[in-house]
């Protein structure tokens, strides 16, 4: 069959999706990713077909409108009681109404290429590229949501949130469609069960694959290290969104300098210049996929990003959060409920306080069972081969 992938053209979104296009290519099937530009390098980088669609959307200067709805108390909604809370706040329509544009921008360019290639199947990248759910209905085909990080869709409360959520259903009725419920037929779920709210017969858990781009494996990061080896991230995009206050490495470079301890450091293009001279105990490696180090890894300190948080907790590191945007906090409150990590929000998040849940990290025994306990619930959870053939059925 033939299957496209639409993208909101966040990379870090498209290297989960990844071995879900994977497995759905090597079963034989016809695979296309649409992407607007600025994503095409992350996909051919995959070694998948590409297809340039729409323009780029600067998702960066978007979260940064909706910053001072992040704040702590500002949690993004996850039942509808908190959505109608949410929509009594001053300025939430806008936020939420910018969104929904941003979301379905691309839609009439994902119409007219489905139209031309006409897939089997569509899957989509989460709440963030809606038009890909428009243009499978369009064209009369499934639609189906691959989620990225915890989420209310695809759970037992994802269709009154719809429901209610004002102006979504516009957007479909424009092309002369009226959906009911959720749109989507499946959702997709890489997340382990204990880290989402409970699902609706719609969501298939998938167990998380780790991939977070290419890369090589420098020598030395293939030998166990002598000390136990600490990896710290600020993922792609935070550094740009929250600007260089929030930038918490060097805090955290600092906490760990005195600690017997190996840091390494992976930052992302343009991150080199926040820092400092680094401590002795670091090593830096930029522009590196963050899963080929989880092997050899202790403890992982990182921003909260749903990318780190599931390609740390499959290799099972015990982690830190330092979040501040609301869906990291939301990632690293369902993460540090299994037991598995320990969390300080950026504002509050000092020299002493970072060095302190660290040592806990390392040095408690019930954080690393907790951390093996939730690698081993994803890893009991159906493969991405598995799930391909489930979509195989869906299209049949």
């Amino acid at each position: 069959m033939k299957v496209l992938f639409t993208l909101s053209g966040w990379p870090t979104h498209f290297f989960m999706m990844t071995p879900l296009a994977w497995a759905l290519r090597v079963a034989g099937h016809e695979v296309r990713i649409a992407a607007p530009p600025g994503c095409v390098g992350a996909v051919v980088g995959a070694g998948l077909p590409a297809v340039v669609v729409g323009d780029d959307i600067d998702f960066v200067a978007l979260q940064q409108q909706t910053l001072e709805h992040e704040a702590p108390g500002h949690d993004r909604p996850g039942n509808p009681e908190e959505l109608d809370e949410f929509m009594h706040r001053d300025g939430a329509a806008e936020v939420l109404g910018t969104w929904l544009d941003a979301t379905f921008a691309r839609t009439d360019e994902l119409v007219r290429f489905s139209r031309a290639w006409r897939p089997d199947l569509v899957v989509t990248d989460s709440g963030m590229c809606e038009g890909g759910i428009v243009a499978a209905h369009v064209i009369g085909v499934p639609a189906v949501r691959h989620l990225v990080t915890t989420d209310i869709m695809g759970s037992v409360h994802g269709d009154e949130l719809l429901e209610q959520m004002p102006d979504y259903r516009r957007r479909f009725e424009a092309y002369g469609l009226t959906p009911r419920s959720d749109p989507a037929q499946l959702t997709v779920d890489p997340c382990p069960p204990s880290m989402q709210p409970p699902p609706s017969p719609s969501r298939r858990q998938m167990r998380h694959v780790p991939y977070n781009g290419p890369g090589a494996l420098p020598a030395w990061a293939l030998e166990a290290p002598v000390r136990p080896r600490v990896a710290v991230s600020w993922g792609t995009m935070t550094a740009r969104t929250t600007g260089p206050s929030r930038f918490a490495v060097p805090r955290v470079l600092e906490a760990l300098s005195v600690l017997d301890v190996e840091v390494v450091l992976t930052i992302a293009r343009g991150q080199r210049d926040l820092l400092g001279a680094l401590p002795a105990n670091v090593r830096l490696l930029e522009h590196f996929p963050l899963h080929q180090l989880m092997p050899t890894t202790s403890v992982m300190v990182h921003q909260g990003g749903a990318s780190s948080v599931l390609t740390a907790a499959a290799h099972g590191v015990p982690q830190l959060h330092i979040p501040f945007l609301s869906q990291q906090i939301d990632d690293s409150a369902a993460h540090v409920s299994t037991g598995a990590g320990r969390s300080l929000h950026v504002d509050e998040a000092d020299v002493e306080s970072i060095r302190r849940e660290v040592v806990a990290l390392l040095d408690e025994p019930a954080h690393r069972a907790a951390a093996a306990r939730l690698r081993r619930e994803i890893d009991a959870q159906p493969t991405p081969v598995e799930i391909a053939g489930l979509l195989t059925q869906l299209a049949s």
